[in-house]
Formats: C-alpha cells, structure tokens, sequence
C-alpha cells in the first residue's frame, strides 16, 4: 500500500473595510487557537495563506502569532503561500495590478518571515483563465491551487487526480495542485475517521507517490456556524492530527515545494475559465440560476452532473450587478491614473498604489452565500481607497474642472464625467440622464453608492419558507457546512420587503406617475409608470461647463420634452428642468424627479410624507456630512430607506442601501405650454 502524501492548506481573509470586532473575532475563534492545537503536533507539516492586511492586523495586534509563525517557517513545519496583497479577483484587474499585488505580498512575506521561497500563490475564490499562467510566473510563482472542479471541467476525474500538473501559456510554464472536493467536505464537518478512511482508500488504489491536497477557508475551523465547539471544544482538529499520526503508514503531512521538489508533474493540463462549482451558481443571472438548480436537481445533484454542467464564471457579476461593475470600471480608470502618476516618479508612489490596490478587495464585487456586493460597508471601503488614490493624482495633474465624454463602463455609449478637486459627477446619457456617481473628494465617499432592490433566486426560497423559517442565532452551536437549504432569519417578516426597483438605483430618475399615486406604493414599487424617460436615452451636450440633457418621449402616449441642465457647483450641482406638453391636449401631470443618497445608516427622518417643502436637509455624523436639498417651488416630498433583503452565512437579512428623497411636482399643461423647475443639491462637510 502506498503512502498518500496530504498536504493541509488553510486560508485567511477579512476583506478591507470589515469591522475592527471581526477582525478581532475571526482571530479568536479561527486563526488563534488554530495555532494552538498546531504547535502541539511538531510532525505535522501544513500550509497558510493569509491575505496582506490580515497579516497587518495580526502584526499589530497579536505579535505572539507572528512569533509562532516564524518559528513554523523556520523549523520547516510551515510553508506561506503569497497571492494578491489586498485579495483582488486576479483575472479582474489589469496585469500590472496581478504582478504589483503579488510582489508586495511576496516581499512582505519575505520580510517578515523569512519565507524566501514564498513562490506559491493562492488565487482569490480560485477564480482561474488560461492567461493568468504567463502573469502568475512573470511575478516569480511556481505554482497555484486550484479545485479538482476545475480539472473536472476539462474532462478529468476528480477521483484520478494526484500530485501537481503543468499547465502553459505562451511558454510560459505553471504548476497546479488539485484540491479535493471529497476533503474539502470531510473536514472538519464529519468524523476524524471518515478522513482517514478517506486517505486509506486513496493508499489501496495503487499509483505511485499519491497526494491528496484539502486547502480551503481556515475561518471553518471556528467562525462558520458551530464549528468553534466542534473544532477546538470537542476536539475534532485535535483528534484529527493525532489521528494523521498514528496511521503515519498511510498518511503522512508534507509541503506543496517538497511535493514539486521530489516528484515529477502528473502530467500537462489546459484548465477552461472556472471556480469553484457554487461560484459557478452565484454567478448566473438569477432566472438562469434557478433553472440550473432545477437541471442539477433533475439528476439527483451528483458528482458526475456537477461534472459536466457548469453555470457561469466570475466576470458573469459584473453583467449581473451593475454596482460591481461600476465599481470595477472605477477600479480600471484609476488604474490608468496611478500608471501615469507613478510614471512620472512622482512622490508618494506607493501610497497611491497602496490605496488602489485595497481599492481591489474582491470581497465587495459579488455576491453568493456571503453578503459581500449587499454589504454597504465593503463598497464604501473601496471607494474610500479608490478616491484616495484619485486624490493624490489630482494634486498633481487635475488643472481645472471640466468635463469629460468617454465610454467609461465599456457600454459602446460615452458617459459624461465631470472632475473638480472637490468632487466627481458621473452621468448616463443613455439612461435617463441619471447621475450614477456622485463622489465627495473631502470624506472619499460615494454618495450614490446605493444599491439597487433586484430579484435573486434564493427570494423563492424565503416566501415558501417564511411561516417555518428559524430565527438565527448568532451562539449556534451546531456545526454545519454554509452550504445548506435551511432557511434561517435575522428577524421575522423580511419577505414583506421583497420589492424590485424596475433601474438602478440612481440620482435625477425622471417618473411620470398618477395623480393618486399612495406613498407606499411609490416606495415598494408597486406603482404605474406613466412616462417613458426613467431608463431611457437622452441627447447630450456640453456647453459653458454645463450638461444638457433633452428627450422628447411620452407621457400615457402624449408628447412631452423634458430638458434638463445639470450646473456643478463647488459644493454640489443644480439641475434646471423645463418639461413642455407638446401634444394637443391639455395633461395633468406628476412629474416626480427621484435621488437618493448612501447614508452611512437609517434613521426615523428616513419615512416621511412631506408636504408643501422647498428645503430639505439631512445629516450624517458618521461621515460627517449635511445633504441639502432646495426646490424652487413648494411641493409634496417623499422621502424613504432603500433596504435590500439577502442571504447569507448566517441567515436572511435585510440592509440599509441609502434614502430616496423625491419631489411632487404637480402640474397641468396646456398645448404647447412649459414649465420650469430647479432643483439645488448641496453636501456640506462638517469637520468634527
């Protein structure tokens, strides 16, 4: 019987901008006493990949961790792996982002642990394409990690998969080991015996020199859902290394450098553009993600239909949400403005690249069983970095304010930026005129950092559910994989929020709606639109440093010019409408202009059914701000929170997007006649 060769690999990550608490917790729960039971067992050899600023945290915070790290490094128990500094998605970013990303970790890795072959890398969600192999080696890597589903999607058999394979691109040469499915769900969620077992019926089927890899998030040893109990209290890691090494003649621990050092490849390898196989789901549109449920389902949801039907890829996100992708295209812009101001060796280069690359903490950019995209915090933490970095290019190369017209999100139509040194205002033409950016240079906030009410899949789940859905329990003592049908709640009644907004959620959104139209209809969207400009093109020009926007379109099939001119201001932008009935009839209208605002929380001011306003203002002390709103006319006004109800790891939640503020603006038109409205949108920073 051969001897398997497993190799034990953890991974951890707390994404930029994840509260300070968790940070705290996960190194507790997870990574501390992860440490602890390791150190007891000097024969077992194991591999870590910890993202950068994670490794920043625990520096300050927990220099004793450091110290054992080192120790490990030293001793040979321990092999740290690099990878991108700030956790991007690498096939996301532009390649000398891969290549910046990788070398920071790797020196910081080099620097602070004496790992001087850190030539291992692992990828953010394993996302893979075929080009990261020349990228990956150009940064000096030798090798990456990636799921046995990966190979699986190029026709090979997870079960036959052992040791590393050699995949190339334009020549040049990478190493991937495969990452077992089977371990993967084996540990640490059943029995220490089903893993050995597990090991021996790998041993019996013969081969030479078999080796079984399990590397996957280290945060399910104590931050999932019941598995602190169960990891340290019950002892299941424990009893699992013990276990390893009283089968020593079947199992024995080892490093991926000392498998590529005495073994030969398995063999060449081209891998197709994948993940892992959830990922694969979450990455679907949420209509077809229900449908390739329902195909996985149909074949009893086994490993060889898993095999062969794939759902989609990461980039799918990006096409799906249309906050990921303005996130994204951000992330691209700035780039191209850190590349010129670090070509112009200018002072502070690595700051600027320091807040770029945060700016692409994958975290924030998808969603899935996490909160991730939904969680407002994660978004603004990216914008927070991204604005930095465009602060630090603008001392330097931002002359004036001005306008800009260029297909900033890749759409085949030119979008319409406005950049000053206090703030940037970014407008689709094509979409009815909406301000979808709206950054406040002062604070490095996106104001319009709101996000939108969709459909997703899992929403089914919740309204069939809803009579029987447990309450979530942040103490549960249960242990359990997150990938699970059950339905748990953080509070009761969340499927009466399940309302879709028909556009992104966006400011200067031009509604036409009924006369009677009720509060609460208007704000779960269960209102009749009766104009056809929300989403609709508008033509555009620039003039004088003004945009003007102009559609002519109908209102219950008449026809109606709505002109829009939005003015910048040092603190703001004011938005003149002129709107004229030009069909032969007299209408009665209600034109209600909609913006909303990324407030850091929800408060009581936030349901309101105003009347007879011209001002409106409201205050954020978290980001210290004043939003200020000043119609040239009195009008009704209606103002309320945008929630969003997700799943995630620890239940169905609802969150916080920002508030909707929108004007009433009533009026009856005779042929030919017009009216005009102006509409002053003011942000004041308040220093604390």
């Amino acid at each position: 019987m051969n001897k398997v060769k497993f190799i034990f690999c953890t991974h951890n990550h707390q994404p930029v901008g994840n509260f300070g608490w968790v940070f705290e917790k996960a190194y507790q729960v997870s990574y501390k006493p992860f440490m602890q039971v390791m150190l007891k067992h000097p024969k077992i050899k194991w591999s870590l990949h910890a993202s950068g600023m994670l490794w920043e945290y625990i520096s300050k915070e927990h220099p004793d961790y450091v110290k054992n790290v080192k120790k490990l490094v030293s001793s040979g128990n321990l092999e740290i792996l690099s990878g991108g500094y700030y956790e991007p998605i690498m096939t996301s970013i532009p390649d000398r982002d891969k290549i910046g990303q990788i070398k920071k970790l790797t020196d910081y890795l080099k620097n602070k642990f004496g790992c001087e072959e850190a030539n291992g890398v692992w990828l953010a969600e394993r996302v893979w394409e075929p080009g990261l192999a020349k990228i990956l080696c150009e940064a000096g890597i030798e090798y990456t990690v990636l799921d046995d589903a990966h190979f699986a999607a190029a026709g090979m058999e997870p079960e036959s998969l052992s040791g590393y394979y050699t995949t190339e691109e334009q020549g040049y040469r990478l190493n991937i080991f495969p990452i077992s499915q089977s371990l993967r769900y084996l540990i640490p969620f059943q029995n220490v015996e089903n893993s050995i077992n597990f090991f021996k019926s790998i041993a019996s089927r013969g081969g030479q020199n078999p080796v079984s890899v399990m590397a996957d998030d280290g945060e399910k040893f104590g931050m999932w859902p019941g598995t602190n109990k169960h990891v340290y209290e019950n002892g299941w890691l424990e009893n699992f290394l013990t276990a390893i090494e009283e089968n020593s003649d079947t199992v024995e621990t080892a490093s991926f450098s000392e498998i590529l050092k005495t073994g030969k490849s398995s063999g060449k390898v081209y891998l197709p553009c994948a993940s892992y196989f959830e990922m694969s789901e979450w990455s679907l549109p949420s209509a077809a993600q229900q449908k390739f449920e329902n195909a996985i389902h149909r074949y009893g949801g086994d490993n060889e239909a898993k095999t062969f039907l794939r759902g989609g890829f990461w980039r799918n996100f990006l096409s799906k949400y249309e906050e990921a992708d303005n996130m994204h295209k951000k992330t691209l812009y700035i780039s191209d403005k850190v590349k010129r101001y670090v070509d112009g060796n200018k002072p502070h280069a690595e700051k600027i690249l320091d807040n770029l690359y945060a700016g692409q903490c994958n975290c924030a950019y998808w969603h899935g069983v996490f909160g991730g995209l939904y969680l407002p915090h994660l978004r603004n933490a990216v914008y927070n970095s991204l604005l930095k970095a465009e602060n630090l290019y603008n001392k330097s190369f931002l002359k004036r304010s001005s306008w800009s017209i260029f297909d900033f999100d890749c759409d085949m139509e030119n979008e319409y930026l406005y950049e000053s040194k206090f703030h940037n205002i970014y407008v689709k033409a094509d979409k009815g005129g909406s301000i979808f950016e709206f950054d406040i240079l002062k604070i490095n906030h996106n104001l319009l950092d709101v996000l939108t009410r969709r459909y997703e899949f899992y929403h089914e789940k919740l309204r069939d559910n809803t009579a029987r859905a447990v309450i979530a329990n942040n103490n549960e003592q249960e242990v359990r994989t997150i990938h699970n049908d059950e339905v748990k709640v953080k509070e009761s009644g969340l499927d009466k929020y399940l309302s879709y907004d028909r556009h992104r959620r966006a400011s200067l959104v031009d509604h036409f709606i009924a006369q009677d139209t009720k509060y609460d209809d208007f704000i779960f969207a269960r209102f009749s639109e009766l104009g056809d400009f929300v989403s609709a093109k508008y033509e555009a020009d620039v003039s004088d440093s003004k945009l003007l926007l102009e559609r002519n379109g109908k209102v219950e099939g008449n026809d109606v010019k709505l002109s829009k001119i939005i003015t910048p201001s040092a603190a703001g932008y004011t938005v003149s409408y002129e709107i004229k009935n030009n069909s032969g009839k007299e209408l009665d209208l209600c034109f209600v202009p909609e913006q909303v605002f990324a407030f850091s929380s929800k408060t009581g001011d936030d349901f309101a059914d105003l009347k007879e306003m011209d001002l409106w203002k409201r205050y954020d002390d978290f980001f210290k701000i004043e939003v200020v709103i000043k119609l040239s006319e009195k009008c009704d006004m209606w103002i309320y929170p945008i929630e969003t109800v997700s799943n995630s790891e620890n239940g169905y939640e609802k969150t916080y997007q920002g508030t909707c503020a929108a004007a009433l603006v009533r009026k009856i038109l005779k042929p030919e006649q017009s009216f005009k409205f102006v509409m002053e949108t003011v942000v004041r920073c308040v220093d604390a």
